[in-house]
C-alpha cells in the first residue's frame, strides 16, 4: 500500500498504455480507455462525456436498468430449479443494460439461446490482442487465418457501432443519453466535437468496458455470498425491508454496498493498472528506482491483501466496509476502478446497476450451488470472471410481485405552481454553481424554479462568471462539487480568485456535492469556498450542506433547501411554518387496507421469568420462530418492528376527536413513510407508523408556542424551549401529546401533528440463544418497561417491551436478524477460555454463548473455561 500510494500521485505519475492496450487500439483507437493522456481526443471526450455519468444522469437511467433486470428475473423464474450459467446470464444483463441506457439500443440477449455475435467478436478481439503481445511481429504476420479473423471481428464491431450512430442521426431524439452527447456534445471551452471515428472508438470502449467488468463483479458477488451463508442471509434480510426496489431504495442498501466493495477487494475484475513516471527517474519507497521508460504495474490482488491494511485479508468480511471502516482506510488502499483522472468514468453507472441487480436477485430468489463442492476458478480475457460457476434458483415469492415494481422516479409538485406570481414584487437571489457532471447545475436550476414560491426571483450562473461582481444586495447561493480534490471546470477561476483573498461582504450559503468513497478529498472544494468567503467578510445564512452521491444525495439537498428558505423567511420576517404544508388528510369510510413491509416470525413461547417488584421491572423470555430463510449466529440481534401501546394511541385519538375506526387518506406531494392515496384507519396509522413517545424538540416547542391562543401558555412554552429544555423536557421525556394536553389553547391539526412525528423505528434485542440449540428459533430475554411517568402524570410504557409482553403464542411478529459486531461471537477455537462481563441486559447475549458451549460439550468437543 505504501508504494501504491506513492505512485498514485498524479503530479509524478500518469497512466501507461501497456502493450496489450496498444494492440487493442486496433479496435478501441484513442477511446477513453486506450488513449494516452496526452492525446487531444482523450481530454475532449472526457470533458464531453463526464456529465453523462453524474448523479442525476445515472438516476435517470434507473427505469432502463430496471427494464433489463426484470428480463433476467423473469428468465430465472422460468428456469427455476435448473442449472444457470451465472457468467453467461450476467453478461447478457450487463451488455443489454449498457446498450439500452447509453445508446437506446436493444441486443435482446434474454430472447435468444445463443449470445449475441457482439460478445463472441469482442471476446475474440480481447483474447487475440493479449496473445499478440507475446508473439514476434513476424509470427503475427504469418498467422494469416488468425489475423483475418481478428480483422473481421474488429470490422464487425465497428460496423455495429456505425449502424447505431447512423440510425440515431436518421431518427434523432432529445434524450440526453451518452450517444447524443457523443454526437452533439461540444467542449464548452473550444466548441470542438468528437469525430465520427472517435465516436466509434468510444462506443466500442463503453460497450466492452461497460459490461465486461460489471458482469464479473456480479458473478463474484454471488459466489462469495454462497460461500458465506451468513453474509447471504444478512444481504437478503436487508433487501427484504423494502416492498419495492426503487431508485431511492438503493442508497439505503448499506450491507449490499459493503458486499460489493469486499468482493472487489478480493476479486477486482480489472486486476491491475499500469503507470509511468512523468518526471524522469524517480526513487520509490524501499529504494527502488523507476526510470521514465519503466512500466509500473499495480497488481490489485497484492494491494487489496496488504496485511498492514487489511485484517484477515483472505477472508470475505463485508462488515469491514461498514460503520466508517471504508472511509478510514489509508489512502489508495482500494483501487478497483483505477486511479485519478484515468479512473473508470462509468463507476457510478456500474455501482447503481450492481446494487439493483443483486437486490432484485436476492429479493426474488433463494440461490444455491449446482455443485456444493465448487471452488473458485478464474477465466481471463481483458478482465477476470469465475469459470464453471453454476447455480440453481428457487423463487421466494410469486413473480407477480415483480410486476408491481415501481420504476417511476419521484416527482415533487410545488403547491403554488398554478398561482400567478408577480415577479416584480419578488426579492432578488443569485445562484452560482460549479458542475462537471451536471448534478450541481441541476440542483441550481431546481432551486431557481422553486424560489418564487418563497418570495425570490433567482438568476443562475456558473461560479467563474461571478468573479469580481458578486452582488451584496441579495443572498448568494453556491452549489458545487470536488473532483479529485480540485474545483469543477467552471469553478477553477473562482477558486483561484478566492486565493487572492478579496473582500467579499455578502450573505451566502454553500451546498457541496461529493462521494464519500473519495475519503481524502470528500467535500474539499465546497468546504474551502465556504470557509474562505467567511474569512473575507461574508455572512453565512445557514451551515454548509453536504450531499453524498453514495447516500441519500437528493434527500440531503431537499433538507438543506428547506432549511435555507426557512432561514431566509426568518431573516425577512416572512416566516409561516405551515405555509407550504405538503401533507393533507381526508377523513373517509373504507375497509382496512394495509401493506406489509417486513417478514414475520411466529411467537412460540412468552413466559414471565420474574414479576415486577421493588427491585426491578418484570422480566420475560420469548421464543420466536424466525421468518423463512433467516438464520443467525450466537451474539446477533433480533430487530423487532413494534406497535405503539394502545393506551397512548387512545390518548391521541381523544385529543383530536377521532375514533379508532375512523379512516383517513393521506395525500403527500413528497416522499413519506406514511401509506398514501388509499384509506387507512387512524388507529393503524398511530399504532404502526409513528413514534408517539419521542421527546418533543426545541423547534417543535417553538412551533407550538406560536400556535397558542393563551398568552400565559405561550410564554411558558417559550421558556421550555430555552434553558429549561433539558431538565423539563428531555429528562422527563415529554412528548408532543403531553404538551397538547398540558396547553389546551395550542390548537394543532391532525395533519400537522403527523408531520411532526418521526417514523416508527425498529428495536434491537440481543438474541439469548445459540443456533446449535435451534437454528430456526431464537430467544430474547428482556425487561418490560411499565412505570409512572417521569413527568408525574400517568404511566410510561416502553413501546417495544410492552408490545412484546402482550404477544401470545402463535402471534406473528415483524422481525429480522441483524448481525452484531464481527468480533462479538464465540471463538471458533472451542478450547479458548471465555470471560464474559455484563450487567443488566448485557447478560442476555451471554446466555447464548453459554448455551453454545454447552451444546459443543454435549457433542464431545473440548471446551475451554467459560466464566460469566
Amino acid at each position: 500500500q505504501e508504494i501504491v500510494n506513492f505512485v498514485c500521485d498524479e503530479t509524478k505519475f500518469d497512466k501507461n498504455v501497456s502493450q496489450a492496450l496498444e494492440e487493442l487500439r486496433a479496435a478501441a483507437g484513442d477511446g477513453l480507455f486506450t488513449a494516452h493522456t496526452s492525446e487531444p481526443n482523450w481530454k475532449l471526450a472526457h470533458k464531453i462525456l463526464m456529465p453523462a455519468f453524474g448523479p442525476q444522469a445515472i438516476r435517470d437511467m434507473f427505469p432502463a436498468m430496471m427494464d433489463i433486470c426484470t428480463q433476467l428475473i423473469l428468465r430465472w423464474e422460468r428456469f427455476a430449479g435448473e442449472e444457470i450459467d451465472v457468467c453467461d446470464n450476467l453478461t447478457r444483463l450487463t451488455l443489454d443494460t449498457i446498450a439500452l441506457c447509453s445508446f437506446n439500443y436493444r441486443f435482446n440477449s434474454f430472447y435468444h439461446n445463443t449470445m449475441h455475435r457482439f460478445v463472441d467478436a469482442m471476446i475474440n478481439v480481447l483474447i487475440e490482442s493479449g496473445k499478440r503481445v507475446g508473439r514476434f511481429s513476424l509470427q503475427n504476420t504469418l498467422m494469416m487465418t488468425t489475423a483475418r479473423r481478428y480483422k473481421n471481428d474488429v470490422e464487425y464491431l465497428h460496423n455495429l457501432c456505425d449502424e447505431i450512430v447512423q440510425e440515431r442521426r436518421k431518427n434523432p431524439n432529445d434524450v440526453n443519453d451518452l450517444l447524443n452527447r457523443m454526437i452533439n456534445g461540444k467542449d464548452p471551452e473550444t466548441g470542438y466535437q468528437l469525430s465520427d471515428e472517435n465516436i466509434r472508438y468510444q462506443m466500442f470502449t463503453f460497450l466492452v468496458a461497460g459490461h465486461e467488468t460489471t458482469s464479473g463483479l456480479l458473478s463474484f458477488t454471488l459466489y462469495y455470498l454462497l460461500k458465506n451463508p451468513h453474509a447471504l442471509q444478512k444481504a437478503q434480510a436487508e433487501v427484504d425491508l423494502y416492498n419495492e426496489i426503487t431508485v431511492d431504495t438503493l442508497s439505503k442498501l448499506k450491507y449490499i454496498d459493503a458486499v460489493l466493495k469486499e468482493t472487489l477487494r478480493l476479486q477486482p475484475t480489472a486486476p491491475g493498472f499500469s503507470l509511468e513516471s512523468k518526471i524522469g527517474d524517480i526513487m520509490l519507497p524501499g529504494g527502488y528506482i523507476a526510470d521514465k521508460a519503466d512500466m509500473i504495474l499495480v497488481l490489485l490482488s497484492g494491494l487489496h491483501r496488504d496485511p498492514k491494511v487489511w485484517d484477515q485479508p483472505e477472508e470475505f468480511i463485508p462488515e469491514r466496509m461498514l460503520n466508517g471502516g471504508f472511509e478510514k482506510l489509508p489512502p489508495n488502499s482500494w483501487k478497483p476502478f483505477g486511479n485519478g483522472q484515468r479512473a473508470c468514468i462509468g463507476r457510478p453507472f456500474a455501482w447503481q446497476e450492481s446494487l439493483l441487480a443483486i437486490a432484485l436477485i436476492l429479493k426474488h430468489f433463494n440461490i444455491e450451488f449446482v455443485d456444493p463442492s465448487y471452488d473458485l476458478r478464474i477465466k481471463e480475457t481483458l478482465t477476470i470472471k469465475p469459470d464453471g460457476f453454476k447455480i440453481r434458483v428457487r423463487p421466494r415469492q410469486q413473480i407477480g410481485f415483480l410486476l408491481n415494481t415501481n420504476v417511476k422516479l419521484s416527482e415533487k409538485i410545488p403547491e403554488k405552481t398554478k398561482e400567478q406570481i408577480d415577479r416584480e414584487h419578488l426579492r432578488p437571489m443569485c445562484i452560482l454553481f460549479g458542475s462537471n457532471s451536471g448534478s450541481c447545475q441541476s440542483f441550481a436550476d431546481t432551486l431557481a424554479s422553486e424560489a418564487p414560491l418563497y418570495g425570490y426571483n433567482a438568476t443562475v450562473a456558473n461560479l467563474d462568471s461571478s468573479i469580481g461582481c458578486l452582488p451584496n444586495d441579495r443572498p448568494i447561493i453556491i452549489i458545487t462539487a470536488s473532483y479529485e480534490g480540485k474545483p469543477c471546470d467552471n469553478a477553477k477561476q473562482f477558486v483561484a480568485y478566492l486565493e487572492s483573498k478579496p473582500k467579499i461582504e455578502i450573505n451566502y450559503a454553500v451546498f457541496g456535492a461529493g462521494h464519500h468513497d473519495w475519503v481524502d478529498t470528500y467535500q474539499k472544494i465546497p468546504t474551502y469556498i465556504d470557509q474562505m468567503i467567511e474569512k473575507m467578510g461574508g455572512t453565512r445564512i445557514i451551515e454548509r450542506g453536504a450531499g453524498d452521491a453514495a447516500g441519500d444525495f437528493f434527500g440531503a439537498f431537499e433538507s438543506w433547501k428547506e432549511n435555507l428558505f426557512r432561514a431566509l423567511r426568518k431573516d425577512t420576517g416572512d416566516e409561516n411554518v405551515f405555509s407550504n404544508e405538503k401533507l393533507s388528510i381526508e377523513i373517509v369510510n373504507s375497509s382496512r387496507h394495509l401493506g406489509q413491509i417486513t417478514d414475520f416470525g411466529i411467537v412460540l413461547q412468552n413466559k414471565i421469568l420474574v414479576e415486577a417488584n421493588e427491585i426491578g421491572p418484570m422480566k420475560r423470555h420469548l421464543e420466536v420462530q424466525l421468518p423463512k430463510g433467516q438464520t443467525y449466529r450466537t451474539g446477533d440481534y433480533l430487530s423487532v418492528l413494534p406497535t405503539n401501546p394502545i393506551e397512548i394511541v387512545s390518548r391521541v385519538l381523544k385529543q383530536f376527536h377521532l375514533s379508532g375506526d375512523t379512516h383517513i387518506k393521506i395525500n403527500s406531494s413528497t416522499n413519506t413513510f406514511f401509506p398514501t392515496n388509499y384509506p387507512v384507519s387512524a388507529f393503524d396509522i398511530l399504532s404502526g407508523y409513528v413514534e408517539l413517545a419521542q421527546p418533543i424538540s426545541k423547534k417543535q416547542i417553538e412551533i407550538l408556542s406560536g400556535l397558542c391562543k393563551n398568552e400565559t401558555e405561550q410564554i411558558s412554552l417559550t421558556n421550555l424551549a430555552g434553558d429549561e429544555y433539558e431538565k423539563e423536557i428531555l429528562d422527563k421525556r415529554i412528548n408532543i401529546l403531553d404538551i397538547l394536553e398540558l396547553y389546551p389553547s395550542c390548537k394543532l391539526s391532525f395533519a400537522q401533528y403527523l408531520r411532526m412525528l418521526p417514523s416508527l423505528r425498529v428495536r434491537q434485542y440481543s438474541i439469548s440463544s445459540s443456533p446449535l440449540w435451534n437454528s430456526e428459533v431464537v430467544t430474547i430475554t428482556l425487561d418490560i418497561l411499565n412505570r409512572p411517568s417521569l413527568s408525574g402524570v400517568g404511566q410510561y410504557y416502553g413501546v417495544a417491551s410492552n408490545y412484546l409482553a402482550n404477544l401470545k403464542e402463535g402471534d406473528h411478529i415483524s422481525c429480522s436478524v441483524r448481525a452484531s459486531n464481527v468480533k462479538f461471537h464465540p471463538p471458533e477455537d472451542t478450547k479458548l477460555p471465555i470471560v464474559m462481563i455484563a450487567a443488566g441486559t448485557g447478560i442476555a447475549p451471554f446466555r447464548g454463548f453459554i448455551q453454545e458451549r454447552a451444546a459443543q460439550f454435549v457433542c464431545g468437543r473440548d471446551i475451554g473455561r467459560t466464566i460469566l
